[in-house]
């Protein structure tokens, strides 16, 4: 599925492959986009240009037979490592409510209220820190 950021610079997809049959099991994309709250409300600190680097995960999803065996969190630990190398501050994301524990584990927390998305089901929005690794 495209993104209108594919072309942006540091946009990225990263997914995991099955070596067997080299079907894609899990993937994820990570781009910059303003999070849909104030950052500083997380502790986010401001940069030089008085603006947090704030990064959307979409698209992470892994196989539905293949959950619970550690790809969907392979997958999501690389994007947040390419987050932070991009020198990212926060990544958020719109969670499926069936996923929140998984994201919960790998740190993230809810904002606001859940809500409904057609077909998709409920969500929330989820987000975390990120310590970044660019170089200043």
């Amino acid at each position: 599925m495209p993104f209108k950021q594919d072309g942006e610079p540091g946009t990225a997809t990263f997914g995991a492959i099955d070596r067997a049959s080299g079907a894609v099991v899990g993937v994820a994309t990570v781009f910059r986009e303003p999070a849909p709250f104030d950052a500083a409300e997380a502790g986010v600190r401001f940069g030089a240009g008085n603006e947090a680097s704030t990064w959307r995960l979409r698209a992470m999803a892994t196989r539905e037979d293949l959950q619970g065996q550690g790809i969907g969190s392979l997958v999501l630990n690389t994007a947040l490592d390419h987050v932070a190398a991009e020198g990212g501050d926060l990544v958020w994301c719109n969670a499926r409510v069936h996923a929140i524990g998984f994201y919960e584990r790998a740190g993230f927390v809810t904002w606001g209220d859940e809500w409904v998305v057609p077909i998709h089901g409920p969500h929330v929005v989820m987000w975390r820190r990120i310590e970044p690794r660019k170089a200043p």
